[in-house]
């Protein structure tokens, strides 16, 4: 399976950022990703989730859409490990190498955010470590309504040690859709990692993002 691949320009999107909350903004001038996938098979998944991403000077923003009969969770301070509820996750890394070391950001149904540092040197657990002192500026909303919940994630440059986001990116856009009832959970990515047991961890399957002027 290739990598998948999007290209972008970079716009002022005032609509967006002069938005109270981003998420009432509208968003129908961006295009939306196909539904992400199942990581372990890249087959279709129960409750879909599409992904909207959108680049400004100052900002990348990416928006989840996540059908969901039961949107739930229960952490509730930063840096919980929310990965063991409901979640989305973006990991990105500048440049078009596979990366050794990327950011992860992740907000959950009560819109509680976990961001760490990764270096992941050969996709193997055991020496992959997590840096969670990192502390950056970022924001996030969350909405929730009887079809799912909506998230917005607002990513400044610098945080992603950039200037103003032009070029390639390597990245991947991942949902953990956990029923509370103790149930087997579905984890689904844009670019399926293909590793069973699930495993997002692994950066050459993370998909292209270039943006443009």
């Amino acid at each position: 399976m290739n990598h998948p691949n999007l290209e972008i320009t970079q716009h002022s999107h005032m609509w967006l950022t002069d938005a109270e909350n981003p998420l009432t903004a509208d968003w129908s001038t961006i295009q939306p990703f196909l539904p992400l996938l199942q990581t372990v098979r890249g087959a279709a998944v129960r409750q879909a989730t599409v992904v909207r991403v959108c680049a400004t000077p100052t900002h990348l923003w990416v928006r989840f859409d996540c059908a969901d009969s039961d949107p739930w969770a229960t952490l509730a301070n930063h840096d919980d490990p929310i990965y063991t509820e409901e979640v989305v996750e973006l990991f990105i890394a500048a440049g078009s190498e596979t990366p050794k070391r990327y950011f992860e950001l992740e907000v959950n149904p009560l819109n509680v955010r976990f961001d760490g540092i990764i270096h992941n040197p050969d996709e193997i657990r055991a020496t992959l470590t997590l840096d969670t002192t990192w502390d950056p500026d970022w924001s996030s909303w969350v909405h929730i309504d009887p079809a799912g919940w909506s998230c917005v994630m607002s990513l400044p440059w610098p945080t992603l040690g950039a200037s103003d986001g032009i070029g390639t990116w390597r990245l991947n856009f991942f949902r953990i859709d956990r029923p509370r009832d103790g149930t087997s959970s579905e984890e689904s990515s844009w670019s399926p990692t293909l590793r069973d047991p699930a495993d997002f961890h692994i950066p050459s399957r993370f998909g292209v993002l270039r943006i443009n002027r």
